[in-house]
């Protein structure tokens, strides 16, 4: 059953979804986005993964999703009902209207996205330095290995035995 009810002021449409429910899927391309009306949302990125994270709690006022009705991209996030929620869902078709009727929504959406750009700015710096650790690590590793090589080559007859070593 499609629980859609149609706000007969507005082209937009509200939809209740209950603690839990899966709103927007993060990798799905969905051309819609929400208000929330009442209620609060939780937002993250590899939702249900080893590595979830938590991008943050979103209530009453909040809108999310604006890259989907701004492009045709897949969704960078997950937003799960954190309780029962009461969300206006705006089209691509219903956006100028949206914003028309209160400006204020346009300052809501940016100010949420460059929250999220901020947020996966920082998801970037957080990969980039664990990257780098691992190979520093591997560096170490590599240099480790040479020396016990240079050793044997040393104990077993000369650096014959790390140049053919190091040619396999």
């Amino acid at each position: 059953m499609d629980d859609w009810s149609v706000d007969s002021r507005k082209k937009w449409k509200l939809k209740t979804f209950q603690e839990d429910e899966v709103i927007l899927r993060e990798g799905e391309v969905c051309g819609e986005m929400y208000k929330i009306i009442s209620g609060s949302v939780a937002v993250y990125n590899r939702y249900g993964e080893r590595d979830e994270h938590l991008i943050g709690i979103y209530s009453k006022g909040r809108c999310f999703g604006e890259l989907n009705v701004l492009s045709d991209l897949p969704g960078v996030y997950t937003v799960v009902a954190y309780n029962e929620v009461l969300v206006m869902r705006i089209t691509k078709d219903a956006l100028e209207e949206f914003i028309r009727t209160n400006p204020r929504n346009v300052v809501d959406m940016m100010q949420n996205m460059a929250h999220t750009i901020r947020v996966m700015q920082r998801n970037i710096s957080f990969l980039l330095d664990d990257f780098s650790g691992k190979m520093d690590d591997d560096l170490k590793r590599s240099e480790e290995i040479r020396q016990k090589i240079m050793q044997y080559g040393m104990m077993y007859g000369g650096t014959d035995a790390y140049r053919y070593m190091s040619q396999g």
